[in-house]
């Protein structure tokens, strides 16, 4: 449960004031200490705007809700982005932005979970993807309500930060967390209008035994692919409206992949996270996912 040196560093520089730790130990280092340092301060913006949200609240035309400090997040981190990596694009979800296909670009979702957001309930987060050559290579998720910040390198392990909320000591964790004889399978399903029948279906397999929970809390898909990360719940998600967006579901994809999981079709091929349509099934033990996976074939074909 130690943190690192560079997790130290970051933390330090968050709470000072200061800049996230340089570039001396390398690129990829100080791309961390970015990311951690930037994300914790949108963290500190978004528990801020608490104080005043029925104010702030506004609707789109599709009828989701949306808020001031979205897009003030967003201006903030190109701001720092510029001066941390000048001419790196930055492509956010309320502000938009190029994606480029070589190079080095970074994406944000400021606010993932708006709903939960505006309901004042725990499940969502802000979420940073650095890119390289148009992959994910390097993925922060936070929920300011729980202090969590989970990040992971592309072909690498994936870590959490527990963040000190009441003067207990920072910490920090490889993922997964959970026991590696744990059998049960347990799920969340991502709500929405199209997933009654999955629902049913998990819940019918639920009465069989052949799984042993099911939740539907909603909020941001990535807290719960870091929920997936973690070890404990499979996460199945219709992800049906549209195509994802570059930050959509990289930075959740790199912190399953990097626990040792995958996040894939409901045939069991790997998705690409950064464009993937249709459903998908995230979590660390094969098997589990394969359990879920064969409840919404069944489900979705009948």
């Amino acid at each position: 449960m130690t943190l690192n040196k560079l997790e130290i560093a970051s933390l330090e520089a968050f709470r000072s004031g200061s800049p996230s730790p340089g570039p001396e130990s390398g690129e990829t280092e100080a791309w961390i200490g970015f990311g951690i340092v930037q994300l914790l301060i949108a963290a500190r913006a978004l528990r801020s705007a608490h104080v005043a949200l029925r104010k702030n609240v506004e609707f789109k035309e599709d009828g989701s809700p949306t808020v001031l400090v979205e897009q003030q997040i967003e201006a903030r981190l190109r701001e720092a982005l510029a001066e941390f990596a000048p001419g790196v694009p930055l492509v956010g979800e309320e502000t938009g932005g190029s994606f480029p296909s070589s190079g080095l670009a970074v994406a944000i979702d400021p606010l993932d979970g708006t709903w939960a957001f505006v309901t004042g309930t725990e499940t969502y987060t802000t979420v940073l993807t650095v890119f390289r050559d148009g992959a994910p290579k390097l993925g922060f998720i936070l929920n300011p309500k729980t202090g969590e910040l989970g990040y992971a390198l592309a072909e690498g392990p994936s870590r959490l930060l527990q963040l000190s909320l009441y003067g207990e000591p920072d910490a920090a964790v490889s993922l997964p967390t959970t026991l590696e004889n744990q059998s049960k399978v347990l799920v969340n399903v991502h709500p929405g209008r199209a997933a009654g029948g999955l629902v049913g279906g998990l819940y019918e397999a639920w009465r069989r035994d052949d799984v042993q929970m099911v939740k539907s809390p909603g909020g941001s898909p990535s807290w719960a692919l870091l929920e997936a990360a973690k070890g404990a719940f499979v996460y199945a998600n219709l992800w049906a409206l549209r195509a994802a967006e570059p930050y959509d579901l990289a930075a959740g994809t790199l912190l399953v992949r990097g626990a040792g999981g995958d996040i894939t079709d409901l045939e069991g091929r790997s998705i690409d996270a950064t464009r993937h349509e249709g459903p998908f099934i995230a979590g660390i033990d094969g098997a589990a996912r394969s359990v879920v996976a064969a409840i919404a074939r069944e489900v979705l074909d009948t």
